[in-house]
């Protein structure tokens, strides 16, 4: 296995951090919300369109749920105007993710290919973006906290956004509902964990899926490194057999599929594991 393959493959791995200890809320974050409004907008349902989404509306569902308020406060009712005034359509190529931001969403190709919760409307307002609140007497600013967000430790304050999004995100999918999960991940005893049940696919999206409305759950595993195969590992079957509870009717896994392949060999494609690539691998003598 090259290291090269590895280093390069990682960083298509490693997932968004939603919020940074000691970071306080993004800067302009309601001209951000409103920019990307207006922009997905243009890009998804044209100028034209008659159908628009009223982005002040928008900005101040999102903006009451939170500003004004202790960071801890908000709950996941609060953020359900916001949702109900960006709206989401059927999904009928939906994908989800653990433990595989960067890769899932070239993989989507920002929903050109599948659709991630991010490249909803929902979702791409605020992907990447850290907000809290703060609560003064009598009120004054905009009620957002600029200065400091709380660590984790203290509260999970981005879940009621993202636990409701991610629930949000499930009962739209319709069909086959894909998920894509990092085969490399390990627990600390070095045992393959491409699913977790404390993740947000196992807490929020898969209890969400409407079995009425979804045929299949197709299962990806996408690996950095030679580890036993993840469509075999226990990890998988503890998925399988949430997902039977589920009643879910058809379950398939595959490993490392050609197109997933393909996006993980972009940045190392003269490395062993990518030789697949190339019809006649003696042409690249320097590999070892």
């Amino acid at each position: 296995m090259s290291f090269l393959f590895v280093a390069g493959s990682l960083f298509l791995f490693n997932t968004i951090e939603l919020s940074v200890a000691g970071q306080g809320s993004t800067p302009k974050i309601k001209e951000i919300v409103l920019g990307r409004c207006y922009e997905y907008q243009l890009n998804t349902i044209g100028p034209k369109a008659d159908n628009w989404k009223d982005c002040n509306e928008i900005w101040e569902a999102f903006h009451k749920a939170f500003a004004h308020k202790k960071p801890c406060e908000p709950k996941s009712s609060d953020y359900k105007p916001f949702f109900e005034a960006t709206g989401m359509q059927e999904l009928s190529k939906s994908l989800f993710w653990s433990g595989t931001y960067k890769v899932a969403h070239v993989y989507s190709d920002s929903g050109d290919r599948y659709t991630t919760l991010e490249d909803t409307l929902a979702g791409y307002l605020v992907n990447g973006l850290t907000w809290c609140g703060k609560k003064t007497d009598p009120p004054s600013s905009d009620g957002i906290d600029y200065d400091s967000c709380p660590d984790r430790s203290v509260c999970d304050y981005t879940t009621p956004f993202w636990g409701l999004a991610s629930e949000t995100f499930a009962r739209h999918a319709r069909g086959i509902a894909r998920v894509l999960l990092n085969g490399s991940r390990v627990d600390s005893n070095g045992k393959p964990t491409p699913y977790r049940r404390d993740s947000f696919f196992a807490k929020y999206e898969l209890p969400n899926l409407q079995v009425d409305k979804v045929s299949e759950l197709m299962i990806i595993v996408a690996h950095t490194r030679s580890i036993p195969t993840g469509c075999d590992t226990d990890s998988i079957g503890m998925l399988k057999k949430d997902a039977k509870k589920r009643n879910i009717k058809k379950v398939t896994c595959y490993d490392d599929p050609n197109d997933v392949r393909h996006i993980l060999c972009t940045d190392t494609p003269l490395s062993r594991k990518c030789l697949f690539l190339h019809s006649d691998p003696s042409m690249y003598p320097r590999l070892r």
